[in-house]
């Protein structure tokens, strides 16, 4: 464009009017500036100011001279028309001023994104869960009673919530049971206005009704507020270590969808210092299948000692539903002399001896045993497992993989 042609644009169009197209074409879509949309509604004032007159009628380029003053708070009102022809057909005049009104493009932006990151917080609803006393991979000793607390808050900005408070343990790899449903053994309390409550389980078992157990508990939360409710657990000493997930969570009370119920989870890791030790374990004769039983030996040792040790000694088969507990034989050498024991079926399916049935079996230091186990007919593949119990502490089981002959 020459200059003959800008100087006569620029006596018809006032300098303000061409300074609000600069900053209309900075403030378009094409240019980015709402990419933020959270802003809008608390920079609104910064955001929203040059569309407001948008419908208002749309006046001409002819404004009066006045116009152009230095404080150019006003003439927005003037702006809508060019900010029109901008989206629309654009004309001749938007593409010379907006080089020229490119230092309004900064001024936009800082505006916004203060506004933004103050409403962040704000946008987050729900009821928050949060744990004290009881974090993540926080060593929990079997027998030991572990006392926490659980903290629920409306974060909701506006209305109230009705929380019917809910804690338990998710399916746990070292329960002592598990060929139905791994739940951790143990007793769980809570703190009410009238003292301590023994709750239905510790473990959330494998349906919903653990969902409702906090009913007889619920409050409300207005906006903003929480509520603590303390707890302590115990795990039995059945219960073998492993990785435990303690579960919080928010159903409204007498709920009958948990669809979308609020929760937290803290994964906790159970140790036992008192279980028993096997120490070796020699090599299995062979195995035939209505025949010759496999013999073997093995030593067991316990941190608290041995007066209360007691071996165990189960026969796992991959058909174990063919295999019954006449066709089972176990006995132990107690002295010179084999000693037979009734066998029975333990609650992961597992075909031996119940530990205190070898109660008087000659306690040491480190115990020696030796065991023979006599299976009647063919069930496929068998494996042995032994260890061993010590005032109720589990040991981690051996296994003894016997050669078997159909």
């Amino acid at each position: 464009m020459s200059a003959s042609v800008i100087a006569r644009i620029a006596k018809i169009v006032p300098l303000a009017v061409v300074a609000a197209i600069g900053v209309s074409a900075c403030d378009s879509p094409e240019n980015g500036v709402q990419a933020a949309p959270s802003a809008t509604r608390s920079a609104a004032p910064a955001v929203t100011a040059p569309s407001t007159p948008a419908g208002t009628p749309s006046t001409t380029p002819s404004a009066t001279p006045s116009a152009p003053a230095p404080t150019s708070g006003t003439p927005a009102a003037g702006a809508s028309t060019p900010a029109a022809d901008h989206r629309g057909a654009a004309t001749p005049t938007a593409t010379p001023t907006a080089k020229p009104t490119a230092t309004a493009k900064p001024s936009a932006k800082p505006t916004a994104k203060p506004t933004a990151t103050a409403t962040e917080p704000a946008s987050s609803g729900g009821i928050g869960i949060t744990f004290d006393g009881l974090g993540e991979g926080q060593r929990i000793q079997v027998g030991d009673k572990v006392s926490f607390s659980v903290t629920w808050k409306n974060n909701d900005s506006t209305g109230s919530r009705q929380v019917a408070p809910v804690v338990a343990t998710q399916q746990y790899e070292g329960a002592p049971c598990s060929m139905v449903l791994a739940m951790a053994e143990g007793t769980l309390e809570r703190k009410d206005a009238s003292g301590w409550k023994a709750l239905p389980s510790l473990s959330q078992g494998g349906g919903m009704d653990y969902a409702s157990t906090g009913n007889d508990a619920a409050f409300t939360l207005a906006a903003g507020e929480s509520r603590t409710v303390e707890y302590r657990m115990r795990l039995d000493v059945s219960n073998r270590p492993g990785s435990l997930a303690v579960e919080a969570d928010a159903p409204a009370p007498h709920a009958t969808s948990f669809k979308d119920m609020e929760k937290n989870v803290v994964t906790t890791k159970v140790v036992d210092d008192h279980r028993p030790v096997v120490n070796s374990v020699s090599d299995p004769s062979l195995l035939v299948f209505g025949g010759a039983p496999t013999e073997f030996s093995y030593t067991l040792s316990s941190p608290d000692g041995v007066t209360r040790l007691h071996p165990s000694v189960f026969l796992s088969a991959r058909n174990s539903q063919q295999l019954s507990a006449s066709d089972v034989v176990v006995q132990a050498k107690v002295g010179n002399e084999w000693k037979t024991f009734k066998t029975v079926q333990d609650c992961n399916g597992r075909l031996g001896v119940e530990p205190t049935e070898l109660a008087d079996l000659l306690p040491g230091s480190s115990v020696p045993y030796t065991f023979r186990v006599a299976v009647a007919r063919f069930a496929g593949p068998v494996a042995i497992e032994v260890g061993g119990v010590a005032g109720g502490h589990h040991s981690a089981d051996s296994l003894v993989q016997p050669y078997s002959k159909g």
